[in-house]
């Protein structure tokens, strides 16, 4: 073995933690709390909903008009959010009341827990829930995601899992493109991002993993990013007995550019996608195109933009200093 790859090997326990804080909470060993304390409630956009194409605000009702018209719909979300979730309930809301029939898939559920929910009736998000704990996660199902349960069981949506079994991102990871399936290989083999896709993939999986990570780590990352990805457009083919198909993810990936609609077939593509990315704002920055440079691009890569009071929590890169320095 190389030495790189021994080295690869032995520090790949700290890259996953690290992915699990920037890509994958399922992957996270901390639990969630029991509540989170919300800052910059009173920022100039906080509640706001931006128009990306035609650069404008819009309120509820006008996005509801669009929600109603979509037949896939993309819900962007920042995890541990819970505005983010309560925002995504009402756009379920939306489809029930106007009488859509609808699926909506959850990167949250994984393919494991979907087969132990399939076929299963839940009159409740907490008969749900404790289904879907027969395989434990670190999603914290109760404390964000109740809502939108409830909401789908009441609409009585089926629920679809659109993420890989935890052990199956791990081995993607380890093992690189042998432990992809024939779908998910076929789907990333006939979309091949453009260059300046993938050099802006690679800048952001080495922002996000605080710039300690090397090439190889890098590639791994990139190509568990894209096979999640190819995997819940997956999750969405196939579904064409209903008005919308939803899909509950997290906003890196239903970016337009190079997320899940990147994947989907273009006549799928030009059957009434919408995509809805929650966005926290931040203190420093009123000015809504400035917020596309957080995602790398010159425009905001979602169709709208709602913008949010951000949640308190830890500096990922500094957790992360401080798990590499615990192991020296």
């Amino acid at each position: 073995m190389s030495m790189n790859a021994k080295r690869f090997l032995l520090i790949m326990p700290s890259v996953l933690m690290l992915a699990a804080c920037s890509l994958s909470p399922e992957l996270s060993q901390k639990k969630p709390d029991t509540a989170s304390k919300m800052l910059l409630t009173d920022h100039p956009l906080a509640g706001k909903i931006w128009d990306v194409n035609a650069a404008q605000f819009i309120n509820k009702q006008q996005l509801a008009g669009r929600i109603v018209k979509s037949h896939h719909l993309m819900l962007g979300e920042t995890h541990d959010n819970q505005i983010h979730h309560q925002s995504q309930a009402w756009a379920i809301n939306v489809l029930h009341d106007h009488q859509r029939s609808a699926v909506v898939a959850f990167e949250m559920i994984s393919q494991q827990q979907g087969q132990v929910i399939a076929g299963k009736k839940y009159d409740t998000s907490k008969s749900l829930i404790a289904g879907l704990d027969h395989i434990k996660t670190n999603w914290g199902y109760q404390q964000f995601y109740a809502g939108i349960f409830d909401a789908v069981i009441k609409a009585d949506y089926a629920i679809l899992p659109a993420n890989f079994d935890r052990s199956k991102i791990m081995r993607i990871i380890r093992e690189g493109e042998s432990e992809l399936s024939p779908d998910v290989k076929t789907i990333l083999d006939d979309n091949a991002l453009p260059a300046d896709q993938v050099a802006a993939s690679r800048k952001e999986i080495e922002g996000s993993h605080c710039g300690m990570i090397n090439e190889k780590m890098t590639e791994s990352m990139m190509l568990m990013q894209r096979a999640k990805d190819a995997q819940m457009a997956l999750a969405l083919a196939g579904q064409d007995n209903v008005d919308t198909r939803v899909l509950v993810a997290g906003s890196g990936h239903v970016r337009k550019d190079r997320g899940v609609p990147f994947y989907l077939s273009s006549q799928d593509q030009e059957n009434d996608l919408l995509v809805i990315g929650w966005m926290e704002v931040q203190a420093d920055i009123a000015d809504v195109e400035s917020y596309a440079a957080q995602w790398g691009t010159h425009k905001l890569p979602f169709d709208y933009v709602w913008f949010t009071p951000r949640v308190d929590r830890p500096d990922p890169c500094e957790q992360f200093r401080e798990h590499m320095k615990s192991k020296k």
